[in-house]
């Protein structure tokens, strides 16, 4: 057996590694297996082995479909990848090939790579060669440690491999560090896990800042971005959730017909004249 060889492989000899370097977002895995009912598992999932069972290296997604559809077997093709950081370097290489990887899993993959990178290479760690490595004739000696800083820097070594720019690796991985991890966790799936611009602006809160930010862009439909949380928390108007249901029920009410609106107070006769009474109007 070969790496690229497609076999299958029982669910059950694979184990999952409890750090993944991309969310696992519900919503997609069950339109994914909506997918792969109708028209089969186009990609094989990647597995390494393990002693006498399997870790997979990539394809988290399709492996919880295919749970999910209750699959006994899955196709896969074998990792070469020797190593726990191998696999992971592997995985992340692939996730950041997709198309579809949205901002928040980007920051996650590219932190991920350059935790993987600087365990790999340690010389390359805070962007610079090692003496040690210099005087063993390791990697190329340079004339200046900032052009050292240039050119083995973990971003700058791997832009080109990844199609993007020094400084967008950066800045994702940046993000990522600076969001807390509940942060994290409450953006898996979200409409802000999506827009690299609102992360970095969540990012640059205290963590404590960002948890109030998120309660009022995940818990009310006025408030749909960081700027516009800031702003209700700056001015003391953060919305009340009784505020928020009468605003939402004045705009349909407001819309009605008089003939379904007439027959909204009957259907509701007990209650409307409750109210008129403890509110002393009747």
């Amino acid at each position: 057996m070969t790496a690229d060889t497609t076999l299958t492989l029982p669910m059950t000899l694979i184990d999952v590694p409890k750090d993944r370097a991309r969310s696992l977002d519900a919503a997609w895995v069950e339109g994914l297996a909506v997918l792969i009912a109708s028209q089969g598992l186009m990609h094989p999932i990647r597995v390494r082995p393990v002693g006498q069972r399997f870790e997979l290296v990539s394809g988290l997604r399709r492996y919880r479909a295919a749970e999910l559809l209750g699959w006994a077997s899955i196709p896969y093709t074998l990792s070469t990848a020797e190593t726990a950081d191998d696999a992971r370097l592997e995985e992340v290489m692939e996730n950041l090939g997709r198309q579809e990887l949205i901002a928040l899993d980007r920051c996650h993959s590219l932190y991920e790579l350059k935790q993987v990178w600087e365990r790999k290479y340690p010389h390359t760690k805070n962007g610079h060669n090692s003496p040690k490595k210099q005087e063993e004739g390791g990697t190329q000696s340079l004339r200046s440690s900032s052009e050292s800083q240039e050119i083995f820097g973990f971003a700058r070594a791997n832009a080109e491999k990844i199609g993007l720019s020094k400084r967008s690796i950066e800045l994702a991985v940046k993000i990522w560090t600076d969001l807390s991890q509940a942060s994290r966790d409450r953006l898996v799936g979200t409409a802000l896990a999506c827009k690299q611009t609102e992360l970095k602006a969540l990012s640059e809160l205290s963590h404590k800042l960002q948890a109030q930010v998120l309660d009022l862009v995940l818990g009310d439909d006025d408030v749909t971005n960081v700027s516009g949380a800031l702003q209700a928390l700056e001015g003391g108007v953060v919305p009340d959730p009784i505020e928020k249901q009468l605003t939402a029920l004045r705009k349909t009410v407001s819309k009605l017909p008089e003939p379904v609106f007439d027959r909204l107070i009957l259907e509701n006769e007990e209650r409307v004249i409750a109210a008129l009474k403890r509110q002393g109007r009747i």
